[in-house]
């Protein structure tokens, strides 16, 4: 165990000198970047976020200019928009509802009347939260979750961030979340049923529903996409598992579909000495979007080359895609 733990403390210090020997520099410092998956929960977070986005323009030339912020709030919404400067939105965050939900129906709706942009609903693996082997309110599709959805879709409440499932890599490298990939696709397959039985309810799936780690998932991805147009995915920690699929498989996926993707970190809070760590981290997922170098700091699974993808795209998954979802966001960028 303790050459366990000096190991990993050695790959996380050594994967963070790594995003600081990235050599990028942005061709587009004019695009502003919105990070729809963050988790910061207190002032002092905030206010770091908004000096990480400094540090980003000083050294890489990115415009990473607001976040939506999905965390359970550890202090009033009104101190934190302050430290915000109007360049933060906050999601109702619904952390554990495989053990109960914590809000009703309306008092979604209430919270959403004093400025919150929607709800988070974290579903992962169950294994996490709850005894392995146990099913029924495991699945998302479960009956006790149905008011609650009802009552987002009438009144046009945005799903800002639906986590559902986690990674299943393929034969061979299944990844250390959800190993089973029985169990994984019986999530999915639930995952399916929620979007197909409420088509009004916009939902803005997490991790690219993780749906986003092996090459046939990628198809089935393709396929939920055509099929429901009330689906769309933020990238958020996809990145490291982004070379087990066939590079022009991948890229031609983000093209193709560039109106559905938005752009997120899933970062939590930073520290004041972590600041400029995670400048370089953005910076990495930046290089990864829009240049075709080999990436470093991807360690997971080897090297990863950045996709390239073009201006307009680009331009889709840093900002326009989620002009178009997220209630407030037009007027903190004064697209109004």
């Amino acid at each position: 165990m303790k050459r366990f733990l000096i190991l990993a403390v050695f790959s996380f210090f050594a994967g963070v000198a790594l995003y600081g020997q990235l050599q990028y520099k942005s061709k587009y410092p004019n695009i502003p970047i919105v990070d729809v998956h963050t988790h910061p929960s207190n002032a002092e977070a905030i206010s770091n976020y908004l000096k990480t986005g400094d540090a980003i323009k000083q050294k890489y030339g990115s415009n990473l200019y607001c976040w939506i912020g999905l965390a359970k709030l550890d202090e009033p919404a009104a101190k934190m928009q302050a430290v915000a400067k109007n360049r933060f939105l906050f999601a109702v965050s619904e952390m554990r509802p495989h053990i109960g939900l914590t809000y009703t129906p309306e008092e979604v709706i209430s919270l959403v009347r004093e400025g919150y942009v929607g709800m988070k609903f974290w579903f992962g693996d169950p294994p996490r939260v709850i005894n392995p082997g146990q099913d029924g309110i495991t699945r998302i599709d479960n009956p006790a979750y149905e008011r609650l959805f009802s009552v987002l879709e009438q009144h046009n409440i945005l799903m800002t961030s639906l986590h559902i499932a986690d990674p299943n890599g393929p034969f061979g490298n299944r990844q250390n979340w959800m190993k089973d990939p029985v169990f994984y696709w019986r999530q999915i397959r639930s995952f399916e049923n929620v979007v197909a039985k409420y088509p009004g309810l916009t939902i803005v799936a997490a991790h690219g529903a993780w749906i986003i780690c092996q090459d046939a998932q990628l198809d089935y991805l393709r396929y939920m996409l055509t099929k429901y147009p009330n689906l769309y995915l933020d990238i958020s920690a996809t990145y490291q598992y982004m070379p087990l699929m066939q590079y022009d498989n991948l890229r031609d996926f983000y093209i193709e579909y560039q109106d559905r993707i938005l752009y997120g970190s899933d970062f939590g809070n930073i520290s004041g000495n972590a600041i400029q760590s995670t400048a370089d981290r953005y910076a990495s997922h930046f290089a990864i979007l829009e240049t075709d170098q080999i990436i470093p700091g991807q360690s997971r699974n080897g090297e990863l080359k950045g996709l390239n993808l073009p201006k307009e795209v680009l331009e889709k998954i840093y900002y326009k895609n989620a002009l178009k979802l997220y209630p407030g966001l037009k007027t903190i960028m004064n697209y109004e």
